[in-house]
This record gives structure tokens, sequence and C-alpha cells, in this order.
């Protein structure tokens, strides 16, 4: 939405006030990183935001990416560096020192890690800035369709999206090219020329050069036609996500992260789609394209009440447990086998969490049991039992873990503490009763501070 309420900034000009106004919208950002390759787009973008940079509230800076894909790559870098050291703008370079894997495309790959580096450089509010334009916008929009791609899709690049704890921003996308290339021809700019623009093996180079230089032949005013159909999309958009929020209001669970299947099914399969691409943007995950999208219907909505199947693509996973769905970055790969030492007298981090022995009486082992003792962190294989104050006889953390509610995919996940081989808490859920203090006994009382994620 946040392309929708910022629209009002953006012109069909580039004007040195429009452009103030725009950024003056983020009223919480203390930087704006312009995003510079050395191309004749962002040297418009650099310049323009030079000459009014002494009445912006933010500060500027400049990220180069130095992708190494081309001979001539370190000449890019070190003109960048020359041209802001002479607008007197922090300038930061960085080189990608890996090879593009197979059979992935090159313009994807360079995307992608072009953004995942500019966002580890980025704090929260800041302002990323990328200069493209209208034609951009239009060539995206013509891929998009050749791609298949519903109103998502064809709605294009949004001028303004969150981009980690802070924005991505495209104040050019109603500029032409041919305007940019008009200012920086009035301003005497420099800039390099890339010579892979020309190169009509990759998919939008083909499609600007061979397709849409016909298409203007016939239909000269096309970018403009093209950008109101995008705005039409957009306008769909809007309407779409007023409708999913109304369903979220039915169908999110009381902790405001998971779907609750059997409400789901009562939308239709429209709604349920449009919900479900709603509930993945607000999670800031990445939206399936429509081969996963069927895979969540039919084996997950669809699916069992006794199966936990999972549908993943790129970085998302989306789970089901119980009559629920949930959504999460996928996870990463873990050494079951390992084992850890803790000195309780330290917090310790383990997978991203921490476990801390607070002293106190009476609540959580015994603190005789520890001296001298050795005190281990292992995770669940299979088959483990404790003995609980309640019971005569043991339960297996499997059963446990059942009557709890654990996440299938995250019991793998929950450390099991160990005092001299013998399983004695396991935190947040029991302590054995052979550990288990009462009374005013001198104890650790153990926090694990991942405890509430794992639990349904």
């Amino acid at each position: 939405m946040l392309d929708i309420e910022k629209e009002q900034y953006i012109r069909n000009t580039l004007s040195k006030s429009d452009l103030k106004e725009f950024l003056d919208s983020f009223s919480d950002s203390k930087k704006i990183i312009i995003s510079y390759s050395g191309g004749i787009d962002s040297s418009v973008l650099l310049h323009l935001l030079f000459s009014i940079r002494e009445n912006l509230k933010q500060s500027l800076e400049v990220i180069h990416i130095n992708h190494g894909l081309y001979e001539k790559s370190n000449d890019w870098e070190r003109f960048c560096k020359k041209e802001c050291a002479s607008y007197n703008i922090p300038f930061t370079a960085i080189s990608i020192h890996e090879n593009c894997p197979k059979n992935v495309s090159v313009e994807c790959w360079a995307r992608d890690k072009r953004y995942f580096l500019i966002g580890k450089e980025m704090s929260k509010d800041d302002v990323l800035l990328t200069a493209h334009h209208m034609d951009d916008q239009v060539e995206t929009f013509f891929l998009q369709a050749l791609r298949g791609a519903g109103p998502r899709g064809l709605s294009s690049m949004p001028v303004v999206k969150r981009f980690g704890d802070g924005f991505h921003a495209r104040p050019f996308l109603h500029i032409r090219r041919s305007e940019l290339e008009r200012y920086a021809k009035i301003n005497n700019l420099l800039w390099q020329d890339d010579q892979s623009n020309s190169d009509i093996r990759y998919d939008r180079n083909y499609l600007r050069h061979r397709v849409l230089a016909n298409v203007e032949n016939s239909w000269p005013s096309y970018r403009q036609n093209i950008s109101r159909v995008i705005s039409h999309q957009k306008e769909s958009m809007n309407l779409l996500g007023e409708i999913a929020l109304e369903d979220m209001k039915k169908v999110l669970c009381k902790n405001l992260i998971n779907l609750d299947i059997k409400m789901l099914k009562k939308l239709s399969l429209p709604r349920q789609k449009n919900l479900i691409f709603y509930w993945l943007d607000n999670l800031n995950l990445e939206k399936p394209g429509s081969k996963h999208m069927s895979q969540i219907i039919t084996t997950l909505i669809n699916a069992g009440p006794d199966k936990s199947p999972c549908v993943n693509w790129k970085n998302t996973e989306v789970r089901k447990y119980r009559d629920h769905l949930y959504a999460l970055e996928t996870i990463k790969t873990h050494d079951e086998n390992e084992e850890i030492y803790w000195n309780t007298n330290s917090p310790l981090e383990i997978q991203g969490e921490k476990l801390i022995a607070k002293e106190t009486y009476g609540k959580g082992i015994l603190k005789s049991c520890i001296n001298g003792a050795k005190i281990t962190i292992r995770y669940r294989h299979g088959g483990e039992k404790i003995y609980l104050n309640s019971l005569s006889n043991s339960k297996t953390v499997k059963q446990l873990f059942q009557e709890y509610g654990v996440l299938p995919w995250l019991r793998d996940r929950v450390p099991l503490i160990y005092i001299n081989e013998e399983l004695a808490v396991i935190p947040g859920f029991c302590i054995g009763k052979r550990f288990s203090a009462s009374g005013n006994e001198r104890s650790l009382d153990i926090y694990w501070s991942g405890y509430n994620k794992v639990l349904q």
C-alpha cells in the first residue's frame, strides 16, 4: 500500500521540489542511500539529490555494487568513486566474489545479490533510492504478462515498498528514459555506458530492442497507455487488499500469526489465494507463484488432519499442523548430534536463543544436583524419556511434545538438558523428579527464550 500512499508526491516531470516533498514524506528517516551503478539513470538521480542536498533532513550516502561480471567492472567502480568524491558524498563499494550458479538467470542472481548486500548496510527507517523509470516499469509489465502473472505481477514495481527495516523507493517511475537523458545532457553529466544493455540474450534487452522498438512505431504513446494499465492494476490490488483485511479478521488466530484452516476453507478459492498472498506479505515473506499456491491449496489446506506437510520456495516455508497454517523463513539445518557443555553461571547462546539459570529457592532444579556434575545440552533423536513428579512411570519426550502441541518441525530444536548423562530438564516443559526442587531448597530456575516459539 505504501506506493499508493506516496503516489501523490510523484509527477511526470523531473522536479527538485517534487523530489524533496517525496523524501520529506519519510518522516522517520535519517539516511538516504543511493544505489549508484554509474549509468545514466543513477547518475541523474545522484545529481538531482546533490542539488537539493542542503534542503534535505536526511544525510546522503552512495553504495555501488561491483558484480565483477564484465571486464570494465573495476573501471566503473573507480568512476563512481571519483564522481562521489566530486559531490563530497560518502561512497561505499561492495564487490561480489562469487560466480552465478549454473542454470540460474544472471539478471535475477545479480539483482538478488545486489539487494541482499545493500540491505545489510541499511539501518531502521533508511531509504534506498534506485533510478528505475517509466521505461523500466513498462518493460516489467510486459515481462510479467509474458510469464502469465496476475494483478500482483502486472502492477509491476511499487513506488515504495518495505525493505528490511527500511524502505526501497523509486521516485522516477513516472519519468521517461528520454527525459533522464535530456537532463543528463543539459547538466553535462558524465556516465558509463553498460554494453550489456544491448545484449539481447537477456530477456529484458530482447524485449526492449526487438519488441518494444517495433511497438513504438505503431503505438507511439504505448508507455503512457501501459502506465495507465499498471495504475488500474494497483487499484485492483488496493481492493484485493481491503477484501483480504476483512477476511484476515475472521481467519487469523489469536496469536496474530497463523491461519485457521477451518475458517479459511469457508472462503471461496479466489479469496483463499488472495488472503494467503496478503498474509505472507504482512509477514514479509516471499510470495508464491501459481505452482506453489496450488500446492498450498491441495497439500496443506485440503490435507488430512493427521498430516503435517510443507510447501517451500526460495527462503519461505508454509506448513500445516492441527488445522492451522504456519509461514516462516526456511529453517536452517543444524547438527542434531551436537553436544554442548554448559556452565550454568553464564547464559548460553544456542540456536539464536538463550538459556539462563537463575538462582532462587524451591523452583527449578536442586542446586545440590549440579555440584561437580557434567551438564550437557543435546537434541532429541527419539526414544528419550523423563521421569516426572506426577507420574510413577517415565514419559517419552515425544509424548510430552505432542501433549504440549510443540510444532513437529521444531521438536529437534528444543534443548534437552542432561545432568551426568540423565535427562533432567526440558526447559519450559518439565523437570525430572530426581532433580526437582521444592520448599525452601536452593535451586536454579532455568529459562529458555525459544519456548513460546515452538508451541502451537
